[in-house]
């Protein structure tokens, strides 16, 4: 299986007009693969290891999805390997008040709390995957592309073949492993790898 250490041979840069850049939020959103070092906390690893300012966890990133769980203590919930965390910013109504980390109706949904509130184990390298949903996803969102993430190839392949017509006229180009790419010739790719490290950039 390809792994995050991969990255020379697995990776694919485009580059496309600004307003084209949110089309690729929807893959944030869905999921995409980080290596991380596991065994820390959620706020030692979205600050420390993946640069979130501490001011935007506190004020922005209103709830914390950790394994399908809402994290009300960033310090003390521990993120292990393969785990699925999700980062949003403040949901509407209701709803949103009662999911809001560390919020006033906390107490009213302690099924899908997270409660695995032990210390710190040995740091270890490994996988998470994380998702970025509507506001975080809106402003960290072109960070995280730029800096590139990590996806299967089929699901680059299905995104390519969705979006094919806007990408082009969205003025795009394409480069895998460093050797310049059409349109055509990226959509005929026969992905033969797991993992594919992708890097979105805007031309403005």
């Amino acid at each position: 299986m390809t792994t995050t250490d991969d990255v020379a041979k697995n990776q694919l840069s485009l580059t496309v007009n600004a307003k084209r850049v949110p089309l690729f939020f929807q893959l944030l959103g869905h999921g995409f693969c980080v290596g991380v070092q596991t065994g820390c906390s959620v706020k030692e690893l979205l600050c420390n290891q993946l640069g979130i300012h501490e001011d935007y966890l506190a004020q922005r990133i209103k709830t914390i999805f950790l394994n399908a769980k809402v994290v009300d203590d960033v310090n003390s919930a521990i993120v292990d390997e393969d785990a699925t965390m999700a980062l949003s910013g403040a949901m509407p109504g209701l709803v949103g008040a009662i999911l809001r980390s560390g919020g006033f109706y906390a107490p009213m949904r302690s099924q899908i709390s997270h409660e695995e509130n032990r210390p710190a184990s040995q740091l270890k390298k490994g996988n998470i995957t994380l998702k970025l949903w509507n506001l975080v996803v809106k402003e960290l969102g072109p960070t995280f592309l730029q800096r590139g993430i990590w996806l299967k190839g089929e699901e680059i392949r299905s995104f390519i073949e969705r979006h094919g017509e806007e990408l082009k006229s969205g003025g795009l180009s394409a480069k895998m492993r460093g050797k310049a790419l059409t349109l055509d010739q990226l959509q005929d790719i026969t992905w033969d790898s797991d993992l594919v490290l992708l890097q979105v950039n805007s031309d403005a």
